[in-house]
């Protein structure tokens, strides 16, 4: 018998899924890294393996790097026969995630092999007969090879020496390795122990700049600050954004990679959330953002025609692959003035800041082209212009081209005055 699901639940769905598709075309053959700091317990409702699976079979790369299932064997006192116990740890867990992704698909081919070389760490007292190693190179052909034949690749933290000697490595160091060589799009760490520690940030998307600043200012429990840190050295060395994640947050993979907003801690070193300009593919996701703030009458409808005759005139503002705003910079021949119009911010953006970075950066545009004076109009009763500087003046301070069709006598009209050095 067929379920009846309700109306909104349906329209929520196709939301979703819509705002999904850009993430997943951009992410279409990128390499993602993911450490699993926690060995997900199926028994505990982790869905972690079944959305890497999903990611997978969407047509992402993944790379899937693991220490030992028990996390706390190192604790025990360091020996040969200590050594033995973690490696038969390491092999369980990869085995067991192997299996856990074929009972979760059979379409699905993991590869799992020994890619990492690796020298011997310096040897501290206490550690003297543990075999501790670090990465000294990727096999980045074999591992390119079944990447391309879309094999989910499990990576175990061993490292292989000279005369095939075992080194066991550090899974998040190893990640990190792993990351930087095959020029991955994203490292996501996957645990549970630093979601105590997300309050403490000032923000949960930050620049390489603003995350070493304020680590050198924050004194952060050690391993915290350890997989922090080594998001921000990720950064530093190409990976172009850093992940660290709950993974005891049903669905919390899936909303960091697939929407906007994320769940969790994001470095970056490129421009996350950038203006540029409009392209014609833009034209739906503006006439939706106009659309919705024209009912609400805070600006002035536009046509799809106008649009389209007008698409080099508008800047979005886009967080990664959405567009949440827009702003039309409107010019005439031969005029030293210039006007904004068609201001506007998604619902679900504002209070974000976001409507001032397009002002501004609309501003410096017109300071870059020696403009004397910018023109706003608006219906809408925000602050925004006089918080950037701007004056509420008579619609007859208008230049000419703009007050010979002005018919909104609804709209207030404000101006910048530019100096020109």
């Amino acid at each position: 018998m067929k379920s009846f699901v309700s109306t909104e639940n349906n329209q929520s769905f196709a939301r979703h899924l819509r705002q999904a598709l850009p993430y997943f075309e951009e992410f279409q053959g990128q390499i993602l890294v993911f450490h699993l700091g926690v060995f997900p317990a199926p028994e505990e409702g982790s869905r972690i393996i079944e959305d890497l699976v999903l990611l997978n079979r969407a047509g992402l790369q993944i790379i899937l790097v693991h220490g030992p299932g028990e996390p706390s064997i190192f604790s025990n006192s360091p020996s040969e026969s200590h050594f033995n116990e973690i490696r038969r740890s390491i092999a369980s867990a990869n085995w067991e995630l192997q299996t856990r992704i074929h009972s979760i698909s059979q379409k699905v081919q993991t590869f799992s092999a020994h890619l990492i070389k690796a020298v011997p760490s310096e040897i501290h007292p206490e550690e003297r007969r543990l075999p501790k190693g670090r990465v000294s190179g990727i096999l980045l052909d074999p591992l390119h090879e079944a990447l391309n034949s879309n094999k989910l690749i499990i990576i175990p933290s061993f490292g292989i020496g000279e005369k095939g000697r075992l080194w066991l490595l550090d899974s998040w160091e190893t990640s990190i390795e792993v990351a930087s060589a095959a020029h991955a799009k994203k490292l996501v760490h996957l645990g549970t122990q630093n979601q105590a520690h997300f309050s403490r940030l000032p923000s949960n998307e930050m620049n390489t700049s603003a995350m070493r600043l304020w680590l050198e200012q924050e004194k952060m429990p050690e391993e915290a600050g350890r997989v922090w840190q080594g998001l921000l050295n990720a950064c530093e060395r190409g990976v172009e954004r850093c992940h660290d994640l709950d993974s005891g947050v049903d669905g919390s993979l899936l909303q960091e990679i697939l929407t906007p907003g994320g769940i969790g801690l994001m470095v970056t070193n490129s421009d996350y959330r950038k203006i540029r300009s409009a392209r014609m593919s833009d034209l739906q996701r503006i006439s939706e953002l106009l659309g919705e703030s024209s009912t609400e009458k805070t600006v002035v409808y536009r046509s799809r025609e106008y649009l389209g005759q007008h698409v080099d005139d508008f800047h979005v503002f886009c967080i990664d692959e959405e567009i949440t705003g827009c702003v039309e910079f409107h010019t005439s021949r031969d005029s030293p003035a210039a006007l904004i119009g068609s201001l506007t911010v998604s619902a679900s953006h504002r209070n974000q800041g976001i409507g001032r970075e397009l002002v501004e950066a609309v501003i410096q545009e017109a300071q870059k082209r020696e403009f004397r004076n910018l023109f706003a109009l608006t219906m809408s009763q925000s602050s925004i212009f006089v918080q950037c500087g701007f004056e509420e003046v008579e619609p007859e301070e208008l230049p000419d081209w703009k007050l010979k069709d002005f018919d909104y006598p609804e709209s207030r009209v404000f101006r910048f005055k530019i100096n020109r050095s």
